[in-house]
């Protein structure tokens, strides 16, 4: 009797182990945007999507993990339910419901300066940190 609730007790904390670990989301189509934009022009908007995979709300989370952007480059971004000036450091998204998507965009003025960057994103559900993506987007001015 002891082994089996000893078995049984293993089963519950593997079972809820798991579970915590199984994504609550996923990136709709590709986690790298490739853009090029004309230096005297504006990348208005470069967008990823994620999407929620599970059957209750999540709050996703981000943070900057790498931006090589030029320093003369004017950048904003957004993110579902919110947009601020240049690329901080990290956020949260707005809840997201069961099958809601949410989004995380960049946009960019490169003014006179050609050149490259690239900006990284992690991002990860608030109650499973765990699992997370990288989302990238690369931006050449020419």
């Amino acid at each position: 009797m002891k082994k089996m609730l000893f078995y049984l007790a293993i089963l519950l904390v593997v079972s809820f182990a798991s579970a915590q670990t199984k994504p609550t989301f996923s990136v709709v189509g590709n986690a790298t945007n490739k853009e090029s934009v004309s230096k005297n022009k504006r990348l208005d908007i470069s967008k990823i999507k994620v999407e929620n995979i599970s059957n209750q709300p999540i709050y996703l989370v981000w943070e900057t993990v790498s931006n090589t952007f030029p320093k003369e480059w004017d950048c904003s971004m957004c993110q579902h339910g919110a947009c601020q000036i240049g690329i901080p450091k990290g956020s949260a998204f707005s809840k997201l419901n069961a099958d809601q998507q949410g989004f995380i965009a960049i946009h960019v003025i490169p003014s006179s300066k050609t050149g490259n960057g690239i900006v990284k994103f992690k991002i990860y559900d608030k109650a499973n940190p765990d699992y997370a993506q990288i989302l990238t987007f690369e931006v050449d001015a020419i």
